[in-house]
């Protein structure tokens, strides 16, 4: 087993590196957490800020509303949607809004 001695590339400390473990590159656990969260903390940064918005080339969503076509026949339909109370709906029947 080779040994070797090396510097932590986050706190420049030295180590000894093993031919075991060839891709340590930290003295310890602490100093390997440290360097990962202020490297990708500032990656993640600058690759959103790089990257340019790019908008989905899907069919444009009509707005919401009560009035569509029938997919079969073509006739104008009114949709309404229903909400009903978890208990059953035992309500008085009248509507609040």
């Amino acid at each position: 087993m080779d040994t070797a001695a090396r510097r932590c590339a986050e706190c420049g400390a030295e180590f000894t590196w093993t031919s075991r473990n060839p891709t340590r590159r930290f003295c310890g656990s602490r100093c390997k957490t440290r360097w990962w969260r202020a490297h990708r903390r500032g990656t993640a940064t600058a690759d959103t800020a790089d990257r340019p918005h790019h908008r989905s080339q899907a069919a444009p969503v009509p707005p919401l509303s009560t009035g569509h076509e029938c997919p079969n026949c073509g006739q104008h339909i009114t949709v309404l949607n229903l909400i009903v109370a978890s208990d059953g709906g035992s309500g008085s029947g009248t509507l609040t809004g």
